[in-house]
């Protein structure tokens, strides 16, 4: 660990000191006392909401957080944020709270926002074993001491989504729960094909990490610093978008990935293997405008050897930053967030709960007939696999990951040659960062 990070790391051991130490003298009656005279102030206030990569259409930010906030706690008014995040810290416009995921909160450490949550969590009374205890545990791998850097309100998994209509066109099986890649790969070839003057498209594998999910690989190993990429798992997963990329049709002049769009817009992708929440969302979305489309979906296909797990842990958070003013009152966005009220109404709308309540889990989409009769199931069907560690180079590295797509279906470079060059380039990337 060098330059910012270890002063970083310095800080939060010095603080996890000071916090001890404050604590120390004070009798456990004292403690519970404090804790159940504490009351939030109900001044009115404003807290600065920023989204963080995540999808937050306008219809949910005011259903799931604006009209909700208005009866619970009329006091507090949120204002959305919107820009590069980087830009509006320099600035020294700080939000309150931040909706984010786990996958992408290692951008937010490296602006050193997130504060730990443990004491304000347990202060305002929020019990966090209701939640999923694999949710709690990929939350607390964000943070080397195992701190609570957010708190999750929902959830997303992976399944296979596919548009009957194409499948029936062209006489195909539809795919079933438990599938393989190399099944899906399989119906690809028998969908990709030209009819009526349009480029059919069987299934777009997206990314390459997307692939490797269930098994739990980090993007780069903590102990040396160095890219997982030169692996046999890559490997076997490249070996997969070769087969995609060879089919007649699929690579078409500088195009050569069409999901999700393809899938939930124009309807010329037959299948499409996404995280639930994200297509979901597009779907309804169109259905909204008129747009329909004949689907249902099925388990997220897998290897061999990872059958019957699903991808790893994903957990939406809520992050108060150390900068904000308005900890307490953030917090209570948070808390109405996690009820098991407002959890219900989420899962009703699409949104996977971060509750450990089966009754709630059970409420799934009861809110959009179009989901009536799909086979939800696949939802729940199986547990997340473990998170994998972080690293604060996690996006860097998926980044260059994700190029090698274009390296194969494009410039036609061979496998050896992409998990080459993108190891070195991942290596070098990472070493400057943690140089900084």
């Amino acid at each position: 660990m060098t330059g910012k990070w270890k002063k970083i790391a310095i800080t939060l051991i010095a603080a996890a000191f000071v916090l001890a130490g404050c604590g120390g003298g004070k009798s456990d009656n004292s403690g519970k006392q404090a804790e159940e005279e504490f009351v939030v102030p109900t001044d009115p206030v404003t807290l600065k909401f920023y989204v963080n990569v995540v999808r937050l259409t306008d219809v949910e930010y005011q259903s799931i957080f604006i009209d909700p906030l208005k009866k619970k706690y009329p006091h507090i008014t949120l204002q959305k944020l919107e820009g590069d995040l980087g830009q509006l810290v320099a600035g020294g416009d700080i939000p309150d709270l931040i909706m984010s995921d786990s996958d992408w909160h290692m951008p937010l450490r490296e602006l050193d926002l997130p504060s730990d949550l443990t004491d304000l969590a347990k202060k305002m009374k929020i019990d966090i074993n209701k939640f999923r205890p694999e949710l709690i545990q990929a939350v607390r791998n964000l943070n080397p001491n195992g701190g609570l850097e957010g708190i999750p309100f929902d959830m997303n998994t992976g399944v296979l989504f596919y548009n009957k209509d194409i499948f029936d066109k062209f006489g195909v099986p539809y795919p079933k729960d438990d599938m393989t890649w190399y099944d899906v790969l399989d119906l690809s070839k028998r969908l990709t094909r030209q009819a009526d003057g349009i480029q059919y498209i069987g299934w777009d594998p997206r990314f390459p990490d997307h692939l490797l999910s269930p098994y739990s690989q980090p993007f780069v190993d903590p102990k040396t610093n160095k890219a997982l990429i030169d692996t046999p798992l890559y490997r076997k997963v490249l070996e997969i978008f070769a087969q995609v990329y060879a089919q007649p049709g699929y690579v078409n002049g500088s195009k050569y990935t069409y999901g999700p769009d393809g899938f939930t817009t124009t309807h010329i992708q037959a299948m499409q293997a996404d995280w639930v929440a994200k297509i979901l969302s597009d779907i309804i979305g169109q259905e909204a405008k008129g747009n329909t489309m004949n689907w249902d979906m099925v388990t997220d296909p897998r290897f061999e050897d990872t059958l019957k797990k699903g991808r790893h842990a994903l957990p939406e958070i809520l992050v108060i930053p150390k900068g904000s003013k308005h900890k307490e009152q953030a917090m209570q966005v948070i808390e109405m967030m996690t009820s098991k009220e407002q959890q219900i109404m989420l899962t009703q709308n699409g949104r996977l709960t971060a509750l450990n309540d089966v009754e709630v889990m059970k409420q799934f989409g009861a809110a959009f007939p179009s989901l009536k009769g799909k086979n939800l199931e696949a939802v729940y069907k199986y547990a997340p696999s473990p998170s994998p560690t972080p690293h604060i180079a996690d996006k860097k590295v998926q980044e260059i990951i994700r190029a090698m797509r274009k390296e194969m279906a494009i410039n036609k470079k061979d496998i050896n040659t992409v998990l080459r060059e993108a190891q070195e380039k991942a290596d070098k990337a990472i070493a400057e960062l943690m140089a900084q």
